[in-house]
Parts: structure tokens; C-alpha cells; sequence
């Protein structure tokens, strides 16, 4: 821990002050526009599906803005965006304000998190998945925080969950303002050699990046199709076999607590296992035996062995994943690539539940959670092509001359 550099402390501070503010209020999401506002299930589906695609726009404007400008200008323009937002749902309890104040955040939060990834990418330069893990574990220690007194300031009001995440992202707004200076901050990183000279008088398109970083994407899209039917199918399956919600809230906290207390266990896995893409296939393969368990026998404890594979899966897929991008980004282009990468988890997580949906009034659960098993077996092939490919020296150095083999991969 000693080894992190400074700044990347400053960045896992604004990272969980973030995320801890979000949480007081997209967990709830549900219920406040259900049971509060009055409105069908049916409105908050389509509600949810709305924020999720406004922040894949968000999400790919983040990465542009982050190589045109750095991150400090993006990052304090969006989040003094979300804090007036979540004012002003606090203020006005109508369904419109809500509908159109939590899709223009969800917005935001899609410009703010390529940035903190790319961010930390150049913060930390050569530190490779460590530098993604800490944004991936300040996150996650924000959510977890931020959901437990989320629920417990909703009990006291619901306005006061949003106006406690705007004070919390305000916060935040002082910290970036205050805090986040220097070259690193302010800054679009600058292109590497000539190559990045004639990248940036040619802007490359999205769909210029490269193979890899497509089959990365595509991958991570795949696996977050499956992975969240934690979310969406998996709790009506545990109530209608008479498991009680609480039951359910305590598989997050075991996640939660896996995430927190087992990075030992995930720093001694990856210096057996240094290179990313394994990293990336053996935690693909952790999803694909934990959603076999879950085809079998549904007792509870089935669902917490599975839910502990599923996070030992995540620690080690969803850091890895955007660092083994980093490594394929053209010069000057860092921030698109995490745009890219951060579109492709909005895409899962928009159309899992949408699938998930229509399996579930289709189907068995044990047939459900087959097809998302054969999911992961489809990412874990898509990821066998990206090993392949970066094996390919010539397409190593058309992407940057400069880069390793040991570092693409």
C-alpha cells in the first residue's frame, strides 16, 4: 500500500466520496418511483432503461472530453451538474423532475468514471491492473457504505437521501477543485512519437481503436449480460422459493466484504498470474462455475457459494479488463479507449435485464442460468481470440511500437 503513489490516493478519495454519494440514491430508484411517486413497474423499467442509456452517451462523451481537455475540466463540469441535480429532485417530489433530473445523472456519472479510469492509467503510469484496482475497490467501498445509510436516511425521508448526495458530491467538486492539480490532472495526456503526432492531426474514430479493444469490449459486454441477473431475475427467484429479502440484501454484503477483505487473496492470485488476460479468463471461468452451481440445487447456501465465485470472478475481470485496454490505446487516445470499455458494461448491464426478463416468464430458473452460463462461455471465447490475437507481433506494433508483448497482455 506504501508503494501507491500520492495522487492515486487523492483519486480513490474522490472515487469512493463519489460512488458513496450515488449510492444514497440509485438503490433506491425502484421503490422511491414505485411506492413514493406513485408510478407502474413498467415506468421504472423503462425509467432505468433510460438512465443506463444516457450514461452510455455519457460514458463515450467522458472518454473524448478526458483526451481533448484531461480530466479536471470534465470532471468538475459534471459533477456541478450532478450536485444541481440532485438538489433539485430533493426539492420538487414529481415524477418528471425525477425522470428527467436521474437520466441527465446517469449522464454524468457515464462522463465521470472513463475519466477517473484514465485518470488513474496516468497517474500511475506502468502500474498496469494495480492502478484500475484501486479505482475498482474505492468504488466498490463507496456503494457499499453508501447503500446501508442510504436505506437508513430514506427512513427518514426520501429528500433527504438526494440532498445528502448532493452535499457528498459537493464534496467531491472541492476535492477535484482543490486537490486535483499538476500537469497529470490538467492536462490531455500527450501522444508518444510520431505516431501520436499523426493520430492527432487524424482523430481516430470509435471504430478505428483496433481489434483487441473490440474483443475486450465485447467480452465485457457479454459477461455483464449474465453477471446481472444478480440483480434482476435472481431476487424474485430466492422469494418465490420463500427466501426472505434479507437474505438476498446479505449475499451484497458478502460481496461487498469479499471485495474488501480478499485483496490479499487477489494480489497473491495475480502475481501467480501476472498477465491480464489470464487474469481475465480464469475469473470468467469463477462466473461460469458459480452460474452452473446456480442450475442446480437452489438452497441458500448454493446462492452464497455462487455469489462468493461471482466476486472472486469480478475482482479479478473487472479491473483487468480496462487495464488490458489501456495497453491498446493509441497515443493520445486513453480516454476514448475507457469510454469504450465503460459504453460496453452499460450495454451488459442495459441488456441483461431485458433478457433476464423474458427468460424468466419463459423458462425454468435452471434453464435461465444454463443460457447465462453458455454467456460466459461465449466471453470466455471472444477473450481466447484477444489472447490470440495478442500474440500477433505485427499487430502489437501497429498499435504502439513502444509497447511490449508482456504489457499488451
Amino acid at each position: 500500500m506504501r508503494h501507491i503513489p500520492r495522487d492515486m490516493w487523492l483519486l480513490a478519495a474522490g472515487v469512493a466520496v463519489n460512488s458513496l454519494g450515488f449510492a444514497f440514491m440509485w438503490p433506491l430508484t425502484a421503490i422511491y418511483v414505485h411506492r413514493v411517486l406513485g408510478q407502474p413497474m413498467t415506468v421504472v423499467g423503462v425509467l432505468l432503461t433510460a438512465q443506463a442509456g444516457a450514461g452510455l452517451l455519457g460514458s463515450f462523451w467522458g472518454g473524448v472530453l478526458f483526451d481533448r481537455f484531461g480530466a479536471r475540466r470534465p470532471l468538475l463540469v459534471a459533477v456541478a451538474v450532478n450536485v444541481m441535480l440532485m438538489a433539485w429532485i430533493g426539492l420538487d417530489r414529481n415524477f418528471w423532475v425525477y425522470a428527467v433530473g436521474a437520466t441527465f445523472a446517469g449522464m454524468g456519472v457515464g462522463v465521470v468514471f472513463p475519466c477517473l479510469n484514465a485518470l488513474a492509467a496516468q497517474l500511475w503510469p506502468g502500474a498496469g491492473r494495480n492502478a484500475f484496482n484501486v479505482v475498482y475497490v474505492a468504488q466498490n467501498a463507496g456503494v457499499a457504505f453508501g447503500s446501508i445509510l442510504g436505506g437508513l436516511v430514506a427512513s427518514i425521508g426520501f429528500q433527504f437521501t438526494f440532498f445528502s448526495a448532493a452535499m457528498l458530491l459537493a464534496t467531491f467538486w472541492v476535492l477535484i477543485a482543490v486537490a486535483y492539480r499538476g500537469t497529470a490532472f490538467d492536462r490531455p495526456p500527450a501522444p508518444e512519437a510520431a505516431v501520436g503526432r499523426r493520430l492527432q492531426a487524424h482523430r481516430v474514430p470509435l471504430a478505428s481503436l483496433g481489434s483487441a479493444t473490440w474483443l475486450l469490449a465485447a467480452g465485457l459486454m457479454l459477461d455483464w449480460v449474465a453477471y446481472v441477473q444478480w440483480q434482476s431475475t435472481t431476487p424474485n427467484y430466492m422469494q418465490a422459493e420463500g427466501l426472505a429479502l434479507p437474505l438476498y440484501s446479505l449475499l451484497w454484503t458478502i460481496n461487498g466484504g469479499l471485495i474488501l477483505l480478499g485483496q490479499p487473496l487477489v494480489l497473491a492470485v495475480v502475481r501467480w498470474l501476472p498477465r491480464a488476460k489470464t487474469q481475465i479468463l480464469v475469473g470468467n471461468a469463477l462466473f461460469l462455475l458459480a452460474f452452473l452451481l446456480l442450475a442446480g440445487r437452489q438452497a441458500y447456501p448454493v446462492y452464497v457459494a455462487a455469489m462468493a465465485l461471482s466476486t472472486l470472478g469480478e475482482m479479478l475481470v473487472w479491473p483487468a479488463v480496462p487495464a488490458a485496454a489501456d495497453q491498446w490505446a493509441p497515443p493520445g487516445r486513453r480516454g476514448t479507449v475507457q469510454g469504450l470499455i465503460s459504453m460496453a458494461g452499460s450495454v451488459g448491464r442495459m441488456a441483461g435485464p431485458l433478457l433476464g426478463g423474458i427468460l424468466y416468464v419463459a423458462i425454468a430458473p435452471a434453464g435461465l442460468f444454463l443460457i447465462m452460463a453458455a454467456i460466459f462461455v461465449g466471453a470466455g471465447l471472444v477473450y481466447l481470440v484477444y489472447d490470440r490475437l495478442g500474440r500477433n507481433p505485427d499487430i502489437r506494433q501497429r498499435v504502439d511500437p513502444t509497447r511490449s508483448a508482456e504489457q499488451n497482455g
